[in-house]
């Protein structure tokens, strides 16, 4: 039976950073040791250098509000500030938090029990008189898996800053329009590496966009590929946000009459919509397209290609009786079989050779 416990060695593996890395190292090894102080000493100065390091990345990038921090982090490094460089490692993890979106509130509160521990390990004032802290093996087991996994495995921007960044990518007009190619360019992005939050949010919002926004074919090939490299490189992620979201977002669109013939535009780009959506949603799409109006009647072969709606679009097929209204259904590739199959029914079922 695999063990539940994390192996300290593969935590080592997973840092980003190197100069955080060897930090972690050194903690592991001291941690082997049985040095459980010296493990969460060092521990700490990963978290700072890797926070550090990823507002150097961030600044350089453009983010304004890293450019700050690090402006003000020089200014105590080059002046020799002891003062304002211990109230910027006071600080650093509220602002990893809250200027940065580095952390979230709760991997916030974990490191700071490191920061409290590191005090009592370091610092003689922070424990009682003539006692020596002596944390336990566990807790210096879990400040450095914590570490890692909240931190040090992670590229800098993972917040709003990162998804405003992949947006940005994906709204390019160079951005890929087949999923391999869109691929490709997202491995270079922080959706390669990302917290499971960013890719769920990345996804609504391009679902968003698919069902709400795009009018443009291009831009929506974009978006489309996006999608799709993403459940490549995140499936199960991918498959949950769609089970908990697709059905609201869809229930939303057909809401409103004027929004069904998206439904075509749905299928071309999500095939596999239909085992998300729920039977309320099903159920007024399969009288949509059973009922197909005359205005829309463009849209049909698309649902006769979509196996869940294709007994609903035969029905509306054969209550076809016009040639004009048939030559009204656009075609993706080549007349359609079974719209072939009505038109050779409405010729034979003609008055005339003129009607025919």
């Amino acid at each position: 039976m695999a063990s539940p416990l994390a192996d300290l060695d593969e935590l080592v593996l997973k840092c980003r950073d190197e100069k955080s890395k060897q930090y972690i190292r050194e903690a592991v090894s001291c941690y082997k040791a049985g040095a459980f102080r010296s493990a969460i000493v060092s521990t700490w100065i990963a978290v700072t250098f890797d926070i550090i390091d990823k507002i150097r990345e961030l600044a350089l990038s453009g983010d304004k509000e890293a450019e700050n921090q690090l402006e003000i982090f020089e200014k105590a490094r080059r002046q020799n500030d002891i003062t304002s460089a211990l109230k910027f490692e006071r600080e650093i993890l509220g602002i990893a938090k809250d200027k940065l979106e580095l952390i979230s509130h709760i991997e916030c509160l974990d490191l700071e029990r490191l920061k409290e521990d590191r005090d009592r390990c370091a610092h003689p004032s922070m424990t009682s008189e003539g006692e020596i802290f002596n944390p336990p093996a566990e807790l210096a087991r879990v400040h450095i898996r914590n570490t890692v996994e909240y931190l040090l495995q992670y590229p800098p921007a993972q917040g709003k800053h990162a998804l405003d960044k992949l947006l940005a990518e994906v709204d390019s007009e160079y951005f890929p329009i087949t999923p391999e190619q869109a691929q490709i360019a997202l491995r270079q992005s922080p959706i390669f590496k990302p917290r499971d939050s960013l890719v769920r949010n990345f996804i609504i919002v391009l679902l968003k966009k698919l069902l709400n926004d795009v009018t443009e074919q291009k831009k929506a090939y974009r978006y489309k590929s996006a999608l799709k490299a993403t459940e490549t490189m995140h499936k199960q992620i991918y498959n949950d946000t769609l089970g908990k979201k697709l059905s609201d977002l869809l229930k939303a669109l057909v809401l409103e009459d004027e929004n069904l013939p998206k439904i075509a535009e749905i299928i071309r780009y999500l095939p596999d919509f239909w085992i998300y959506t729920d039977d309320n949603v099903r159920h007024k799409i399969e009288t949509y397209v059973e009922n197909l109006p005359s205005e829309h009647i463009k849209l049909l072969e698309v649902f006769l290609d979509f196996k869940y709606l294709q007994e609903q679009a035969k029905k509306r097929l054969n209550q076809i009786d016009t040639k004009e209204e048939l030559e009204k259904i656009e075609y993706q590739l080549g007349i359609h079989p079974l719209i072939a199959d009505r038109s050779i029914d409405l010729y034979l079922l003609s008055d005339s050779y003129g009607q025919a």
